[in-house]
């Protein structure tokens, strides 16, 4: 806890240090022009694979498998739509987090959007629900500090290179803030699960800074789709039905944010 309660306080330094010293180069970034955004294609992220299993439930089942099997049918699902689907993994091999931001970037930002796969865990098995998060240096509080770092586990993290991000993705901010609050709303609605992003300060969507949401230049979300550490969780996320259920949620909001973004 004292790693990451440190971890936390190095994000808040980083923040500080913005706001005080690089505020007017943020607003030179954001205020840039940009072509339309027109969402064409979707980046999906099945979370860890291989070597990096990620949380592993307290009934021995690997979130990697997970996030996989629930990517693939997403992946199928979009593809009855008019987008262009591409998946970060599609077997259960390792791919490390620089890798699959650069697999996402050799597609056009103004038409992309990148989701990034996974389930989450917790010590108290009591706690359950989705949450649906943004890239920012500043985690929403101190779970989503405890998260980011978890996730960021296999990747060297240097906070520099995080000011830097943070700075060149204003432009694609609003989008992957709307992706996130779209999927976050549909999940909760069609899924019938607890919604944890009510305590965000905007009451919509998480913020942490997630290494595989940094460097990607079009709208980025990742979704942590149920707690592999709660027991009814763990049950609803192993099952292909309810898999299956969980990808037709996911392909709704991007469908639903695509007409936000696009209104015909």
């Amino acid at each position: 806890m004292l790693r990451h309660t440190a971890f936390f306080r190095q994000i808040c330094l980083a923040v500080t240090l913005i706001s005080c010293g690089l505020q007017p180069l943020v607003f030179a970034t954001s205020t840039a022009t940009k072509s339309p955004y027109i969402l064409k294609t979707v980046v999906i992220d099945p979370g860890h694979g291989g070597k990096d299993s990620g949380c592993i439930s307290p009934w021995k089942i690997q979130e990697k498998n997970v996030t996989l099997a629930i990517g693939l049918k997403l992946a199928e699902v979009l593809k009855k739509s008019q987008y262009k689907v591409y998946l970060t993994r599609t077997t259960d091999r390792f791919i490390s987090l620089p890798k699959r931001v650069q697999l996402a970037n050799n597609y056009p930002p103004d038409q992309t959007l990148f989701i990034s796969i996974h389930c989450n865990a917790h010590s108290d098995r009591r706690i359950h629900g989705i949450e649906s998060y943004i890239f920012d240096l500043l985690p929403t509080d101190e779970h989503a500090a405890t998260l980011a770092q978890r996730e960021n586990a296999e990747a060297r993290v240097d906070l520099i290179h995080f000011i830097e991000s943070s700075l060149h993705k204003r432009g694609s901010e609003k989008f992957s803030w709307e992706a996130a609050k779209t999927a976050q709303s549909v999940l909760v609605s069609k899924l019938h699960v607890k919604n944890r992003n009510v305590n965000a300060p905007d009451g919509a969507v998480k913020r942490a800074p997630f290494r595989v949401l940094a460097d990607t230049k079009m709208p980025a979300i990742l979704i942590e789709l149920g707690f592999l550490s709660n027991r009814s969780e763990h049950g609803q996320l192993t099952s292909p039905k309810r898999q299956q259920q969980i990808a037709e949620a996911v392909a709704l909001a991007v469908k639903k944010f695509d007409q936000q973004t696009h209104p015909q």
